[in-house]
């Protein structure tokens, strides 16, 4: 069971909760699951050692999941998390709360006639959604503890894992089962008799458009506020790859965090390309903490260990690298500790994509005033000239590639330049990293670059200003400029895996030739016929394929064991 799982019934009646729960709570009570909080519409049910705070409202018509602060960084008190689950939810309250307020947190409030859910902006907690028997459920996991609730039309979508085998690695916002609806980061969801409805209460592109009437927030100022309010005085494990967004995370922890970080732990492999470790002893030294270096050897890549990961609404593509999971899953444990702490998403936010993009946008900005400079350094960054014709089609196969976008962050990007537009697509494959790992059942794995704060600090400049001289974050290399190793700063290259993971995954070969091409994709006919042909040592050696191998193999365990599922529900 996931650290973060908990579910939430709203009953249409009394009468209604109570069938739904009196022939489950044995189930519920074997499997560790106890009842948060409970009301005569509402009961939420999570695992008795989870780390989700849960409050119910001070009316009994609402409840709080998660971890909500102000804009100073305070966490809200208990009485104020009740006032504010008791309050209505419509959009008006909703766009009041994502101003007022941030965290990793569900707020879900019901009236009469349906029930509202509001999911932060950053999706650090899923959310699914449905209806049964005069109940509204809201899952933020997919444990098989709430199989016997699950719509009795609930089935694979085959379209869905079509879609999602053709762009593998990418996060789809549809699921891939149908019945149940997804709610999106930033979305108000309303769920009733009557059907449903959708506002995107916060999208990436209104905090762009909105810069020219608003100062854009500090870079270091927003960091340093989500991180150190995300840690608070828990114990963590936390991720130190060598990396500058890594090193931005560990640099914005107070001194007293930093020492109740329980180990910082950095993944090495034998080839120079993938070995960080001087980058990470220099964060290291200069904090005066002490360095956990593990070195990598192959991969655990079998199909018990993809099916532990299987146990979610999607291919859980946040656990594609299964030996890291489960390095950090057992440090969480062996050492009590809440959860672990990543620099993931610093790319996204600060804008490390290298692209001819970025100067449409400086001449999309300011038409005729677009400055040379900026086009100049662009190109010695690149080392490609900006001619027109390079630009127009560099923006023509974005424009291609815009198509198959699916998030809704990316229904609305009118007014938005094609490099924002892109950092935009990159914050909605950051989804993922927001998505259940195996070590997310040890604790709560938190990506504090991915909070709101963050995001709308990125945001709110341009995709210039945060390359400004050509440089890949380069307006938050600025803001750390004091705090974080010139070693970092100065680093123009990153780390290099895929010759590792090519090699661990060519070491995996008769494993995945039998478990993809006897598989349930392969008798659905969604298995490319040329599958078999790439399924060689050569060829993963030198034209690479293993994240897709990976990815597919992920897939396969999925529809494994959600068939299996599907197949066996009952209390």
């Amino acid at each position: 069971m996931a650290a973060d799982s908990a579910i939430i019934l709203v009953g249409d009646d009394p009468a209604a909760l109570h069938a739904a729960i009196a022939p489950v709570r044995k189930r519920l009570s074997r499997r560790g699951w106890s009842c948060k909080a409970k009301a005569p519409f509402i009961a939420v049910f999570a695992p008795s050692g989870g780390r989700l705070d849960i409050t119910g409202g001070l009316d009994g018509h609402g409840v709080l999941v998660g971890e909500i602060f102000d804009g100073a960084g305070a966490a809200l008190g208990h009485e104020a998390r009740g006032v504010l689950g008791c309050r209505p939810l419509d959009e008006a309250r909703a766009r009041a709360v994502c101003s007022d307020y941030w965290g990793r947190y569900l707020l879900i409030r019901r009236s009469a006639s349906e029930v509202a859910i509001l999911r932060d902006p950053s999706g650090a907690i899923d959310c699914v959604v449905w209806r049964r028997g005069g109940v509204t459920f809201v899952a933020t996991g997919a444990d098989d503890v709430i199989d016997p609730w699950l719509p009795e039309s609930s089935g694979i979508d085959w379209g869905e894992v079509a879609a999602l085998i053709r762009r593998p690695g990418e996060h789809r916002h549809r699921l891939p089962l149908t019945g149940l609806t997804p709610v999106a980061a930033g979305e108000l969801r309303t769920i009733g008799k009557a059907g449903g409805r959708s506002q995107q209460i916060w999208r990436p592109s209104d905090i762009y458009r909105r810069r020219v009437a608003n100062e854009p927030p500090d870079i270091k100022a927003a960091v340093v506020l989500a991180v150190t309010a995300l840690a608070g005085s828990r114990r963590w494990v936390a991720e130190l790859s060598g990396g500058l967004d890594s090193a931005i995370v560990a640099t914005a922890l107070s001194t007293d965090q930093r020492g109740r970080v329980a180990a910082w732990v950095n993944h090495y492999v034998d080839q120079p390309e993938g070995d960080e470790r001087d980058y990470a002893r220099a964060v290291a030294r200069h904090h005066g903490v002490e360095l956990t270096e593990v070195r990598r050897e192959g991969l655990r890549l079998n199909a018990q260990r993809l099916e532990a990961g299987a146990d979610a609404f999607r291919p859980a593509s946040n656990d594609i690298d299964p030996d890291y999971n489960d390095d950090i899953a057992e440090r969480i444990e062996a050492l009590e500790a809440w959860g672990s702490l990543t620099g993931q998403g610093g790319d996204a936010v600060f804008f490390q994509m290298p692209t001819l993009l970025v100067g449409l946008d400086e001449i999309w900005e300011r038409r005729l005033g677009a400055r040379a400079e900026v086009l100049h350094r662009m190109s010695r960054w690149l080392r490609r000239p900006l001619w027109l014709t390079a630009l127009a089609r560099e923006w023509r196969e974005e424009v291609r590639h815009r198509a198959a976008w699916t998030h809704p962050w990316l229904e609305d990007l009118k007014s938005v330049p094609p490099a924002k537009a892109l950092q935009v697509s990159a914050l909605a494959f950051c989804q993922t990293f927001q998505g259940p790992a195996v070590r997310s059942r040890r604790g709560a794995c938190v990506n504090p670059l991915l909070s709101q704060p963050v995001m709308e600090a990125g945001l709110a400049r341009s995709s210039v200003d945060l390359t400004w001289g050509g440089r890949d974050r380069a307006a938050a290399r600025a803001a750390f400029a004091d705090d974080v190793p010139t070693l970092i700063l100065d680093r123009r290259s990153k780390g290099e895996l895929g010759a590792y993971y090519g090699q661990a995954v060519a070491d995996r070969l008769p494993f995945l030739r039998e478990f993809l091409l006897g598989g349930a994709l392969a008798q659905a006919g969604l298995i490319d016929s040329a599958l078999d042909a790439r399924l060689t040592r050569d060829h993963l050696l030198w034209r690479g394929g293993h994240s897709e191998l990976l990815s597919l193999a992920q897939t396969e365990a999925w529809v494994r064991r959600w068939t299996d599922r599907l197949d066996r529900r009952r209390v």
